[in-house]
């Protein structure tokens, strides 16, 4: 079974789960009652920008969580020893996944920040192209922060024993390591959204060889 297959497969789980409706609709539902309900906040940002904070504050931590979780859980179920006496690759089976849930949740994030642009427009105080493009370099930052905790949250998912353990490990692990995405910001290089890019596809690849490499070490 090849990666495209694996992907296919994942995503159609993934996108016909409740999960993703909830993410879905409930990421732009709570970006319009959280700046809804906080006036001041209402005169000095616009729901485009607000939204872009929602979805890079939550985004990451909702799939490096589903990631890491669903890995534990199929170990738990034995869900591995099942795929790995078919001709499948085990590396085709973790990026799958990690495809599959990035896929999801970029689209979660796109629809969010498209509900705040329109209501924005329909107000009559969309950003403008200055504006926008500065908005769209911040989404490019966050997602590679996304694709960082992503990859991260594989790794955690295959030497975490519990669940438990690996929410604790994508909350003060995973989540902590996307942070290394910024410090092109914080050192002033410019521009920082590209290096920023840059390290992200670095830093995923690495994290995802490594996860592979422990992978086919497994004993299933």
């Amino acid at each position: 079974m090849s990666l495209s297959m694996m992907y296919a497969d994942e995503l159609t789980g993934y996108y016909k789960s409740r999960v993703m409706l909830v993410l879905w609709v409930g990421m732009p539902v709570l970006a319009l009652i959280l700046h809804g309900i906080q006036p001041d906040l209402r005169g000095q940002m616009s729901l485009t920008v607000f939204s872009m904070l929602i979805v890079t504050s939550l985004a990451g931590t909702i799939a490096a969580a589903m990631l890491s979780v669903g890995i534990i859980h199929e170990k738990t179920l034995g869900v591995y020893s099942l795929f790995l006496v078919r001709p499948v690759k085990r590396r085709s089976i973790l990026l799958g996944k990690f495809f599959a849930v990035f896929t999801c949740v970029a689209a979660a994030a796109v629809i969010t920040l498209l509900v705040g642009l329109l209501v924005d427009w329909a107000r009559g105080v969309a950003p403008g192209r200055a504006a926008f493009l500065e908005l769209a370099k911040s989404a490019a930052t966050g997602f590679s922060a996304i694709a960082i905790t992503s990859a991260a949250a594989i790794l955690i998912g295959i030497v975490a024993p519990s669940v438990l353990v690996g929410v604790i490990l994508v909350i003060y692990g995973a989540n902590q390591l996307s942070v290394v995405g910024y410090l092109p910001l914080l050192l002033g290089l410019n521009p920082a959204w590209l290096y920023t890019l840059g390290i992200g596809a670095v830093l995923t690849i690495v994290l995802l060889a490594i996860s592979v490499i422990v992978f086919n070490r497994k004993q299933f």
